[in-house]
């Protein structure tokens, strides 16, 4: 049975067995090798021992512990190195996990905007502490210039006065086809006025220039405050107590249409105190007594209109 029976020689009935047999062998092998690469990666003690068997010369030079054996990305060994923890204990507390949780952060390790520093919450003031502007509780002084404060409300430069009064409808006025006319001193009325007649020592009097197109047509003027002026008289008319061009009255073109039976009027809140000529002396307070107060537009004065001030 095992001997070849043929017409050829034995020789080659051996040869062919011997093909077939190791044929065989090598089927056997390699379907060893396929399942156990699909069971797993082989661990790193065989691939050692293959490593050595491959290699002789380096076999007493190579370790399953060495540094130069291959790391997978997906085994422990990545994992520890990606920051991961182990299983070996607990994950070690860095500086970033006692402050919280880590932040995202931008392209190229870039801090992004929730790296950045938040700002601190408002601060409580130290023990003892007094705030700017006065004690606690209590408000400081307001600012210059501020409605309220004692400089706005006796600034004494003229304004425009909006405060309502009758006046007269003037009858319709043809407007001539080259426009009004210059206004001249004879087609305005200058009048003074003040808010009450009478007045306590210390109070802030209200003083007024009316200007009235007397006219019978409309005219224009120009009413820069510069060219404006009130004055407090004594009640005899000698003696100068205050001007409101004394201590600065700044003034601007006011180039104005004036209508008939229309009046534009100018007020100015008067401190009670007394001035010279470019504020040149120290301001001291008027007493009580009579006083008259009169009012100009260029060289048209209007007439004294008396007031008191009593103690």
């Amino acid at each position: 049975m095992w001997e070849p029976i043929g017409p050829l020689p034995a020789s080659v009935y051996w040869r062919r067995r011997a093909v077939v047999a190791a044929s065989a062998v090598a089927v056997v092998l390699v379907g060893m090798w396929g399942s156990n690469a699909l069971a797993g990666p082989p661990d790193e003690a065989a691939l050692t021992t293959r490593s050595a068997l491959s290699h002789p010369q380096q076999a007493g030079s190579t370790s399953p512990t060495s540094s130069t054996s291959p790391t997978s990305l997906t085994g422990p060994a990545s994992a520890t190195a990606l920051g991961a923890p182990t299983t070996s204990g607990p994950p070690t507390t860095g500086p970033a996990d006692a402050v919280g949780p880590a932040e995202p952060v931008g392209p190229g390790g870039a801090i992004g905007p929730a790296d950045a520093v938040k700002p601190a919450g408002p601060t409580q003031p130290a023990a003892g502490a007094v705030p700017a502007g006065g004690a606690v509780g209590t408000p400081g002084p307001p600012p210059a210039g501020v409605a309220g404060s004692p400089t706005s409300a006796t600034s004494e430069e003229l304004r425009p006065d909006e405060t309502p009064r009758a006046a007269p409808l003037a009858a319709p006025v043809p407007v001539p086809p080259t426009g009004p006319v210059p206004c001249t001193s004879a087609m305005i009325g200058v009048t003074a006025e003040i808010d009450r007649v009478a007045h306590v020592v210390g109070e802030h009097p209200v003083l007024r220039l009316v200007i009235t197109d007397t006219s019978a047509q409309p005219c224009v003027r120009d009413l820069d405050s510069s060219r404006q002026e009130i004055v407090v008289w004594s009640g005899d008319g000698r003696t100068r107590i205050w001007s409101s061009n004394d201590c600065g009255n700044p003034g601007s073109p006011d180039l104005r249409t004036l209508v008939p039976g229309q009046p534009v009027v100018f007020a100015v809140t008067w401190a009670g105190l007394t001035s010279a000529p470019g504020c040149a002396q120290a301001r001291l307070p008027v007493p009580a007594g009579a006083y008259r107060v009169v009012s100009r537009l260029d060289d048209d004065v209007s007439a004294p209109v008396a007031f008191h001030l009593t103690p």
